[in-house]
């Protein structure tokens, strides 16, 4: 199993959309089996994949159940779910607390035992800097910054870069691929956002335009862009990014 990380410190950014959207791309389409991790409080992911908030990731983390009694099935055949729910919050002021444990790899642990059962794992993170992020980084194999092309989240990748690499003296083998833009519209500010961002750091080649309303629907009927709409410029995007993800360059 491949663990891929998706995180910034900014919010709204579109990790989410991207997460589950490529759960879909990656099951379907490549005929892989995926597991979710809903690794924000907010439980977005969860509630796209109708995915019961009460098992959840905070049982793992507090060692009240097994990684195999939480993951839940989808109405998709091919992808699994760790969900999330406010229970999130509690259980990550419990596990900083708690000086008795190993703190940073119950996740890593956790998915170790089921990592036979899977191809790709996918953690979609919150915006902010937490035990289970902590977890998640340590359980990856690979770190993705999605961004804006906006001075704020662009902001948000300098801070979030600097975190990774501290996080590499717990898990020396995790690589930051780079950086995902997202919501990219062809002005000359949204090419200058990506000079800037080349200029610092590893960016993807694929830029994902801008599509809201489309996306917006798709997500209110729990729907795929995929199934939604596949022609549309976010799925045609997406395609090319996931090819791009898997081919490991």
């Amino acid at each position: 199993m491949k663990t891929f990380s998706f995180i910034n410190k900014k919010g709204g950014v579109g990790k989410t959309t991207i997460t589950v959207n490529m759960a879909y791309a990656i099951a379907e389409s490549c005929d892989l089996r995926v597991l979710v991790i809903d690794n924000d409080d907010q439980g977005n992911d969860s509630q796209f994949f109708d995915a019961d908030p009460e098992k959840s990731l905070a049982d793992i983390l507090l060692g009240k159940a097994d990684i195999r009694e939480v993951i839940q099935h989808t109405r998709y055949p091919k992808i699994d779910i760790v969900s999330s729910g406010a229970a999130l919050l509690d259980a990550n002021v419990a596990v900083i607390k708690d000086e008795e444990i190993v703190q940073q790899t119950i996740l890593k642990e956790a998915l170790d035992r089921i990592a036979a059962n899977y191809d790709v794992c996918l953690i979609d993170n919150p915006p902010t800097i937490n035990a289970s992020v902590i977890n998640a980084l340590i359980a990856s194999d690979e770190v993705n910054i999605v961004t804006t092309p906006d001075i704020y989240g662009i902001r948000g990748v300098s801070q979030m870069v600097e975190y990774i690499e501290a996080i590499k003296e717990y898990n020396s083998a995790l690589r930051f691929r780079g950086c995902l833009l997202n919501k990219f519209s062809s002005t000359s500010h949204g090419f200058r956002c990506i000079e800037l961002l080349k200029s610092q750091f590893p960016l993807f080649r694929t830029r994902i335009r801008y599509t809201k309303d489309k996306l917006e629907a798709s997500a209110e009927e729990r729907k795929s862009i995929f199934e939604y709409s596949p022609n549309c410029g976010f799925a045609r995007d997406l395609v090319q990014f996931l090819k791009e993800l898997l081919a490991g360059e």
